[in-house]
């Protein structure tokens, strides 16, 4: 059976809109369906999972609806999958120890209130499937909490144990446990195979869906050998044993093969796969691409004879809400402009309107590549990234504050929000210029957390803070950043004894001119970072986008400088950072 139609509008339309009545009739239906077995777990599982969209925007329609009905089981649901997806936004596409401090406040906040949700949803209706499936993407977030001896013993957690044992055929919860034994999360590869085993002894799961599970198991090796252990041959075998046993599993063969630049004829015949799958799914609105952004990327040069059909596929799935297919057309067309692409800006202007970072970076470099100048147009285009928490667009700001004041009236608050915004979402330079303030005495951040100009020795916190900025940028190689500390004696850190460092100028920004590419092709910095981060993004089954701004998803606890500035009303009173305050005298 399909899942109950709405015949006016998609089910997103529908909270948009705040049309909550007809949201809690049509998800109580289904769920009704679904309890009396008339909707399969994936089909119950698919019509939830669309409230896993990161975009800022949904937070305050949910909670709206949960007003209208504080006891609705699909509301709270849906509120857990939407904070769930603001975890993943934060936490963003890197390995975590890259990953920035405001994406580590972030993802730890939102994780809490998801779990906290769904919980209080398992308990609203008799059979919580998709409740529970949101609090194991929680704990397989948190890393693997399962043992082998807890295989061989069937002692799981209870957000596991519990809709196993009321779906005892659903293939949606043993991939969640799967998922959780993943060796680069703390698993391994043996727990992951005898929990594999296991289900096939129990036999509870049809043919088909053992078969699935058993290419979930070698896409899983496929992924670690590849992305981690750096095993290519053991990656090559296990990624064509899953596109065996599931032809979705072609995505993650196809991005394989790219990135590692296997011959012409298998990346071609790997591409060729994966598009016929992904035509034949785009329509049931369940693709990512979490492996084919790599793929196309890293295959370039066998896109001429099928740019057509990348380009209407990714078209459909950035119609589709996907800021990931927006973001990728944008790089290929960045990448290859050569070739015959459809316009990306309009999808990636759409995505950023719903709060995607990466598609507004994306709309940013794809009008300066082939020019220096930065015009009007281009610098509305900057700023708005840069408030969605874009740290190299934050850092663009800061560096062309003079140009930006002028244009949009900031105040020179607005200077201080872009630097601290910068290094705190990960911008090593804007890192490195921050400590180097706060070791110079330039700026500090008082008891408010407010950043402010001075000229005074630095204090305590503000050295404490500048060695933590100098740490997590050197931890990424961050090469001023690694001979500033080199340099540095403990001394250095301790206030009375430290000695002040000179403040340098900020360095005015203009971007380079990017040649065409050639063979073989070098992707930007940026384009690989949607390349790389593909693989590491499908660890989950959702769809994950940069950092949004603070002032869109407000993270309870987070002392990021926009916020505070606006609720203290106080100013600095110098003009930059490098500017010397008044001798001896801190800006009130």
């Amino acid at each position: 059976m399909n899942v109950p139609s709405d015949p006016e509008q998609p089910i997103l339309h529908l909270l948009r809109n705040a049309r909550y009545d007809g949201l809690e009739a049509r998800l109580s239906e289904a769920q009704r369906n679904f309890e009396e077995g008339k909707l399969r777990t994936g089909e119950i599982y698919r019509l939830f999972s669309v409230f896993g969209d990161p975009e800022p925007a949904l937070g305050e329609l949910l909670g709206e609806w949960l007003a209208a009905f504080p006891q609705s089981y699909a509301g709270h649901t849906a509120m857990a999958s939407w904070l769930l997806a603001r975890a993943w936004a934060y936490r963003g596409h890197s390995t975590m120890n890259r990953v920035s401090d405001q994406g580590v406040r972030g993802m730890h906040h939102f994780m809490e209130q998801a779990e906290a949700c769904a919980r209080q949803a398992t308990t609203l209706t008799d059979n919580p499937l998709s409740a529970w499936l949101v609090v194991a993407n929680v704990h397989n977030t948190q890393g693997c909490e399962v043992e082998l001896a807890d295989i061989q013993a069937r002692q799981y957690p209870d957000w596991y144990s519990l809709p196993a044992a009321t779906n005892p055929h659903s293939l949606e919860v043993r991939k969640a446990m799967l998922m959780n034994l993943r060796a680069e999360w703390g698993g391994s590869e043996e727990q992951m195979l005898a929990y594999v085993r296991q289900q096939q002894e129990d036999a509870l799961l049809s043919q088909t869906d053992l078969q699935k599970l058993w290419g979930e198991f070698h896409a899983r090796v496929a992924h670690h050998a590849w992305m981690f252990a750096r095993l290519p041959d053991k990656a090559q075998e296990h990624a064509r044993l899953a596109a065996e046993l599931d032809d979705r599993h072609t995505e993650l063969l196809f991005g394989f093969l790219s990135d590692q630049n296997f011959p012409a004829n298998l990346r071609r015949d790997a591409l060729e796969r994966y598009l016929g799958m992904a035509e034949r799914e785009v329509k049931a609105g369940t693709l990512d691409l979490s492996y084919a952004s790599s793929g196309l990327l890293g295959s370039v040069d066998l896109l001429r004879s099928h740019v057509g059909r990348v380009g209407r596929l990714l078209g459909e799935l950035a119609g589709q809400g996907h800021a990931d297919a927006a973001s990728t057309l944008g790089a290929l067309q960045h990448t290859a402009p050569h070739l015959p692409w459809p316009n990306p800006l309009p999808l990636l202007y759409a995505a950023r309107d719903q709060g995607d970072v990466r598609a507004a970076e994306m709309a940013v470099h794809l009008q300066t590549r082939d020019t220096e100048t930065i015009t009007p147009s281009i610098r509305e285009d900057i700023l708005k990234a840069a408030e969605l928490g874009s740290d190299d667009m934050s850092w663009m700001v800061y560096r062309l504050f003079p140009e930006f004041k002028e244009q949009f009236e900031l105040d020179e608050r607005a200077r201080y929000r872009f630097l601290l915004r910068a290094a705190d979402a990960g911008n090593n330079d804007a890192r490195f210029a921050l400590a180097h303030g706060l070791r110079a005495g330039r700026v500090e951040t008082g008891e408010d957390g407010v950043l402010r100009p001075v000229d005074t020795a630095p204090m305590q916190s503000s050295l404490d803070f500048a060695r933590h900025l100098l740490e997590r940028a050197s931890a990424e190689e961050h090469k001023q950043s690694m001979k500033a500390l080199k340099k540095t004696k403990e001394q250095d850190w301790e206030s009375g004894k430290a000695r002040r460092v000179r403040a340098a100028l900020p360095r005015s920004y203009r971007p380079q001119r990017q040649e065409a590419p050639r063979q073989p092709i070098r992707v930007p910095w940026f384009l690989m970072v949607i390349a790389l981060s593909a693989g590491v993004r499908a660890c989950m089954s959702m769809t994950s986008n940069s950092p949004s701004s603070a002032e869109q998803a407000t993270i309870r606890g987070t002392r990021l400088l926009d916020q505070i500035i606006e609720q203290s009303g106080q100013s600095p009173d110098a003009a930059a950072l490098s500017a010397p305050a008044q001798q001896g005298s801190r800006a009130p």
